[in-house]
């Protein structure tokens, strides 16, 4: 059975979540001072649930026999002076479950944002990648992303006085 995208719902909020925490500890792996551990279930639930909702986001499920295998979250931004950007969209979030990767379930996703991106108004879809993370790196340019920006963090807690 092939892999499908669809628009999620609030009651796939919960399966989301859970996803959303193996997204955000695998980024706290990466680096535990870049990467706060600031999420809950119940939190990421909410947070994701809201979002089913909202004019300027959108929330898409990869599912495979009717379950949930994956999932990204987009927001529009018509107007972002810190990151000197108008109508693009941020792909914050693209997880897929280890068991169904290699599917074409993230492939899927990134059509389907990338269609999202430009109904909601989008010229662009832009998205962050950890330093470390390069199997990532690598899909995003298979996909036709490029790099544009190098993010990059000052550690004000590791000074000489801390040596």
């Amino acid at each position: 059975m092939a892999v499908s995208v669809r628009r999620a719902r609030r009651k796939d909020a919960r399966t989301i979540a859970e996803f959303a925490i193996k997204l955000f500890a695998q980024h706290h792996e990466y680096d535990t001072r870049r990467f706060a551990e600031i999420a809950s279930i119940e939190g990421a639930e909410n947070f994701y649930g809201d979002q089913t909702e909202a004019e300027d986001a959108a929330v898409l499920v990869a599912e495979l026999e009717n379950e949930i295998v994956g999932f990204a979250y987009l927001q529009y931004e018509a107007m972002d002076y810190a990151n000197l950007l108008e109508n693009a969209v941020w792909l914050h979030d693209l997880y897929v479950d280890e068991r169904t990767r290699g599917q074409n379930a993230g492939k899927l996703l990134i059509e389907k944002s990338a269609e999202v991106a430009k109904e909601l108004g989008a010229d662009k879809l832009m998205l962050s990648v950890a330093a470390k993370n390069t199997a990532a790196k690598e899909f995003f340019e298979r996909t036709g992303f490029k790099n544009t920006m190098v993010e990059m963090m000052f550690d004000l807690t590791n000074s000489k006085d801390n040596d």
